[in-house]
């Protein structure tokens, strides 16, 4: 769901990390802020990368238990590049009432926090717990991980929709480059299992998504999770 654009993020991570350089993985600060060494995406300490999920004090254990249920439910593939990634995730199910998403993501140099609707997705959203989990997981994926010429190879392989007519709806045709690649990962990470609704934003799935997330599995294989 709604994202703070890869400019921006990239921008406040730049500015945390100016005298940094090379690619990732590499070594992150002790103190959990994140940096960027290449302007692209995310360092990751091998201590982040040995952690899970970090659930805020206030997460029901029921909650808990679906949202790994749902992770577990990923291909191995999109697995191993989440299994990258979730060490830098704090989960928050606070989002109702506070933004009309039932899912958002939001990194900046002091961390990523991942929030959901539990309201809506306890209830008439259940259906969709799974395909909105790993929207927002990829959300993480594609801001740390993936490089910029690779999220716009995979973009091209995502059918538009038509012409977008009204830029303000960003669904369909309007959806951002990002969540084209969250709704696509999620997509493949369930081998196309989703729910009708999806996690709403109406993309058109690639002609074959095992073309689709090869870049994927190869990426994951070259950051040593293969």
């Amino acid at each position: 769901m709604p994202l703070a654009l890869r400019a921006t993020l990239v921008a406040l991570l730049v500015a945390a990390a100016a005298l940094l350089s090379g690619c990732l993985p590499a070594a992150a600060p002790s103190d959990g802020t994140l940096r960027t060494r290449d302007g692209d995406t995310i360092e990751i300490s091998a201590a982040a990368r040995a952690a899970g999920l970090r659930f805020a004090a206030d997460v029901a254990p029921g909650d808990r238990a679906w949202i790994l249920a749902a992770v577990g439910r990923a291909r191995p593939e999109a697995g191993r590049l989440i299994d990258v990634v979730d060490g830098l995730v704090e989960v928050r199910t606070d989002l109702h009432g506070r933004s009309d998403a039932i899912g958002l993501t939001e990194i900046g140099p002091e961390g990523v926090v991942v929030s959901f609707d539990v309201a809506r997705l306890n209830a008439s959203a259940a259906l969709q717990r799974d395909t909105v989990v790993l929207h927002e997981l990829g959300h993480v994926v594609d801001a740390a991980l993936v490089p910029r010429a690779l999220g716009a190879q995979l973009d091209a392989s995502i059918p538009s929709g038509g012409t977008c007519a009204v830029p303000t709806d960003a669904i369909g045709a309007c959806a951002a480059p990002q969540e084209r690649f969250a709704d696509t990962f999620a997509r493949w990470a369930l081998r196309g299992a989703v729910s009708a609704a999806g996690a709403g934003y109406g993309i058109a799935a690639p002609a074959s998504l095992e073309d689709w997330g090869a870049p994927l599995t190869a990426l994951a294989v070259r950051l040593g999770v293969g």
